[in-house]
């Protein structure tokens, strides 16, 4: 594309108009013109940007500066980041708030959250510094906004109030959503991508951007074990730049052979999707485990192709490059795809799926069972990266006894809402199918409807079959204990098997309250004949 110099130079009142009218490069190397109604350089990304409400919240003319303080940023950040920006000066129009108006900024910071308003702060300075444009906020106002207090007041903190959708999970919802996982990518129905994301979150509980750096290269097999890296988010006022900075953690064998297999699938795609473009034994090294594609090019029943098309992909033989790594945005639209698919945890505690889009859970989940291990601040705060203590005091507040209360407390109402018991309760075998064969007598608890012999582990694993038929009037109490000394004891030694308990738990566990529910209705139909 042919771009005249003249309209790159810095825009005057008077030249404004061709500079929006001009081509410019965003992020990630694509072209973009301002004065479209709709800019999508990244064709990536979950969604476009209209800018145009966006403007609307400055007044008039005031409305084209801003308009090129966006197309300008456009050039140093995510089109997901610009996005944001957008769409809080957008609600901001709405409201009749002026980001420009020094005296609304208490209103600005009470209308959005902490995030938002950050965000806001950090794209009014950035056009306050941009010296290409003549029209610019005062330094006045962005003092204004560096001096307003944005901490969260203690007391909402999400982590002290144990918040069912923000806050950290509960062991029993930790267990559930390991359990989803394994059996839906053992299944096919959670491609690996996703089941690895899923995994180093819930394991490492480092944030977002951080497991967005990781390239495959980063997973390390030594004499002492396996490893991976995981880098630093850039740290306030230090000079770290992208994967500067990098901590090492011990790494489970499974989970790095899973990786290893994944990188052989990921190096053949390369090779037949992108032949030639690079040396791919090489630079599969440095190809992204969570990787920038186009998901909009999906049609037809192709695959979306490996990674997004750009003209250097040679660059991946000599080092990491940031353009090639998935997006903030396509990662939370993972999570929330998950959060919708079939038989996905359901919370005990808001009878609705578990919220696993608000990525920052993991890490709060982490913290909080560190502190409630026994580790020491300083522990903690090296396990979660931080570079001091004073983040991760809170966790401490959080207490064992306190969350262990909670997954007692939500243990029956979890197996009301959970459809693990899927049998038929029968009042004696004669109602039974198979009520008068031996070989389908299951103790003295129930009875299988099965048409086979299927060698499961009775009577442990039949309380989430179809085919089990449990007695209203047998001890299904002293079986639920005997399943959760076995779950103990498995778990004691591989939590990874052992969590796969919990389902034949839950099922138990419905098939007592059901049995309650059936004698009481008995009763009371005796009462009243």
């Amino acid at each position: 594309m042919n771009i005249a110099v003249d309209a790159l130079q810095a825009p005057t009142q008077k030249t404004l108009d061709a500079w929006l009218n001009t081509p410019r490069l965003a992020k990630y190397g694509e072209f973009f013109t301002p004065s479209e109604p709709i800019w999508w350089p990244d064709r990536s990304a979950r969604s476009a940007i209209n800018w145009h409400p966006a403007i609307a919240c400055v007044p008039s003319d005031w409305q084209q500066w801003l308009h090129a303080a966006l197309a300008y940023r456009m050039a140093e950040v995510t089109q997901g980041t610009i996005g944001l920006t957008t769409s809080i000066l957008s609600r901001a129009a709405q409201v009749g708030l002026d980001p420009l108006n020094e005296h609304q900024l208490i209103d600005l910071r009470e209308r959005f959250n902490m995030g938002e308003f950050s965000a806001l702060a950090g794209f009014m300075k950035f056009w306050q510094e941009c010296e290409s444009l003549e029209q610019r906020p005062s330094q006045v106002l962005i003092d204004a906004y560096d001096t307003l207090p944005r901490k969260k007041r203690p007391r909402n903190d999400v982590i002290l109030r144990l918040d069912p959708e923000q806050g950290p999970f509960t062991q029993v919802e930790q267990d559930a959503l390991h359990q989803w996982a394994h059996e839906q990518f053992c299944h096919g129905n959670l491609d690996p991508e996703r089941y690895l994301y899923l995994r180093l979150a819930m394991i490492y509980g480092q944030r977002g951007t951080q497991l967005r750096k990781i390239v495959f290269d980063d997973f390390i097999k030594t004499e002492r074990g396996y490893q991976v890296r995981i880098f630093w988010a850039k740290q306030k006022g230090d000079d770290a730049g992208w994967r500067a900075k990098s901590e090492t953690f011990n790494l489970d064998e499974d989970l790095y052979n899973i990786v290893q297999a994944y990188r052989s699938i990921i190096l053949a795609r390369l090779e037949q999707e992108y032949p030639g473009r690079a040396d791919w034994d090489k630079a599969v090294e440095h190809v992204p485990l969570f990787r920038r594609k186009v998901e909009h090019q999906k049609s037809n029943n192709k695959l979306v192709p490996v990674i997004v098309d750009l003209p250097d992909q040679n660059a991946l033989e000599h080092a990491p490059q940031a353009k090639f790594h998935a997006s903030g945005g396509a990662i939370r639209s993972w999570l929330l795809q998950m959060e919708s698919m079939p038989d996905f945890p359901i919370s005990s505690r808001t009878h609705q799926p578990l919220k696993v889009s608000n990525g920052h859970r993991f890490r709060h989940t982490l913290g909080t069972d560190l502190s409630n291990a026994g580790l020491d601040e300083w522990s903690i705060a090296s396990a979660l990266m931080h570079s001091d203590t004073r983040t991760v005091r809170k966790y401490r507040a959080v207490s064992a006894e306190l969350m262990k209360l909670i997954d007692e407390k939500m243990s029956d109402h979890l197996a009301l809402v959970v459809r693990a018991f899927t049998g038929t309760i029968v009042t004696d075998r004669a109602s039974a199918i198979n009520g008068d064969r031996v070989d389908r007598q299951i103790e003295d608890l129930a009875v299988c409807g099965a048409d086979t012999v299927c060698h499961l582990d009775a009577p442990f694993t039949c309380y989430g079959c179809s085919k089990f038929q449990p007695l209203l009037d047998a001890d299904h109490s002293a079986a639920l204990e005997r399943l959760e000394c076995r779950r103990s004891q498995t778990i004691a030694t591989d939590k990874t098997t052992g969590v796969l308990w919990d389902r034949a738990i839950l099922a138990c566990r419905k098939v007592i309250l059901d049995c309650i529910a059936l004698r009481e209705l008995g009763k009371a139909g005796g009462g009243d004949a």
